[in-house]
């Protein structure tokens, strides 16, 4: 060994041993041991001489407290704001509201509904028993002899046309012409349904005490109308121009519901930045030593709410469903238009569910545990392999300035994925795996280009603290 080479607790140092990494199980040793030496000393630190240990540890248990507390308003916060962006889009939004519709146009017991429905509206309009009966009538008068073969027929035919109306509203609803029908009566129907609730309406348009919400089918009753004129059907021609409506739900609470609407486009705009900020809170508020448990904390407080209003959205359904009077729609096609509707909710929870677990696992995986150590070691030993291969010899700068910042760098990219999340007005199930596919991927970028470059800094670290 050269002359003046210096020694450190027994081991000679040499320059081409500080460029070595160490192998990973002891820099994983390594590395929990400073951080229990930087734990011990911080708790050290925060009490002050001549302060006892116990005023230390009343303020660690009301740091949690608090912590606690702002993580129940996460909770709660987390459970309005999804649901208030769900009604915002849904109630108010004309194009959100047919987009989560269309389908209903081709389920089957939607269309059985409408077609039993329109068969109503227009034999109650239309006395087609009255009609046949007059024209048996004339028909006996100018035949007597006709007489005893046709008395009593008017019922019965009656009840064929109410079945040849019925049968030829039924092929209509299953054409791709009522899709278009039905995007036309849902538009109509929402948009003054927007109106009211806004009360930009002209007073033409109201909603009564029941809170009754309808639907409006003439244009399906003047197409129906078409048809039969078109197959010779005469009394067709009897059938009125009117606005006929079907009734779709009853819902009480939308009469309240007028007062509430720009309580409600407040809150869907605050709500979630709300919820964000007592999370960050309840971190903060946390004891320095348990900061990362605070996080792990918030991100299953924002599964815990998702779950929590699944529960609540099971429960309100049944209601909701017991609530609806059979002689208004059948109980088949409300329980359809109900979950139909309730779909964009359901994955918006799941999609808040997830990411609250994500950020929880990812917050517990950068622990001290030992199952952490674990999966961190097999990453590095990943990466030192990926590195070995694509590159040799020491780091080069950029990798280095690399190593340098990528914290930050990795900070950056999972701000910029929520905040992308935030502002994407309709994010779907799709939109969230790519960011989050594109966040994992962008980050074990990072760690693999600048591998080297922290294996050299540990193990020059490792050498002068040994």
């Amino acid at each position: 060994m050269p002359q003046g080479m210096p020694t450190v607790s027994g081991w000679n140092t040499t320059m081409s041993e500080i460029g070595k990494p160490l192998p990973s199980a002891e820099y994983e040793e390594l590395m929990a041991l400073r951080r229990e030496n930087a734990e011990l000393k911080r708790e050290r630190l925060e009490t002050e001489p001549g302060t006892p240990a116990r005023t230390s540890r009343t303020s660690h248990v009301w740091r949690w407290v608090a912590s606690a507390i702002l993580l129940v308003l996460t909770c709660v916060l987390t459970m309005s704001a999804v649901a208030a962006a769900y009604l915002r889009s849904e109630v108010l939004d004309t194009d959100r509201y047919l987009a989560t519709v269309a389908p209903l146009s081709s389920d089957p017991v939607i269309q059985a509904e409408i077609a039993d429905q329109v068969t109503e509206q227009i034999t109650s309009r239309v006395d087609i028993e009255g009609l046949t009966r007059e024209a048996l009538a004339a028909v006996t008068q100018a035949t007597p002899r006709v007489a005893p073969y046709v008395t009593g027929l008017a019922p019965v035919i009656a009840d064929q046309a109410a079945t040849l109306i019925h049968d030829t509203t039924a092929r209509l609803v299953a054409t791709e012409q009522f899709d278009d029908l039905w995007i036309q009566a849902n538009r109509r129907a929402h948009q003054r349904l927007v109106a009211i609730l806004t009360r930009e309406n002209d007073g033409a348009v109201t909603i009564d005490q029941a809170g009754t919400v309808t639907l409006s089918v003439a244009p399906i009753i003047e197409r129906v109308k078409s048809v039969l004129l078109e197959k010779g059907v005469g009394f067709a021609r009897n059938i009125p121009e009117v606005n006929a409506e079907i009734t779709l739900f009853q819902a009480p609470a939308l009469v309240r519901a007028q007062r509430a609407v720009s309580t409600l486009n407040t809150a869907a705009e605050l709500l979630p930045w709300a919820a964000l900020a007592c999370a960050a809170g309840a971190v903060a508020a946390a004891p320095r030593s348990g900061r990362r448990r605070a996080v792990i904390f918030a991100g299953l407080a924002f599964s815990v709410a998702m779950a929590l209003l699944a529960i609540g959205l099971a429960i309100g359904r049944g209601y909701l469903l017991n609530q609806i009077p059979p002689d208004a729609i059948s109980p088949g096609a409300a329980q359809v238009l109900i979950d139909t509707l309730l779909v964009p909710l359901r994955t918006t929870l799941r999609m808040v569910f997830v990411l609250g677990l994500v950020v929880a696992l990812a917050a517990f995986l950068s622990g001290p545990s030992g199952a952490a150590r674990a999966v961190r070691r097999g990453f590095t030993n990943g990466a030192d392999f990926v590195t070995g291969k694509i590159s040799s010899g020491p780091a080069k700068p950029w990798q280095r300035w690399l190593a340098r910042h990528r914290r930050i760098l990795e900070a950056a990219v999972v701000a910029i994925a929520a905040l992308v999340l935030i502002f994407w007005t309709y994010p779907t199930a799709a939109v969230v795996l790519t960011l989050a596919v594109i966040v994992v991927l962008l980050v074990i970028v990072i760690e693999v280009l600048s591998r080297q470059a922290v294996v050299e800094r540990e193990a020059v670290m490792a050498g002068e603290g040994g």
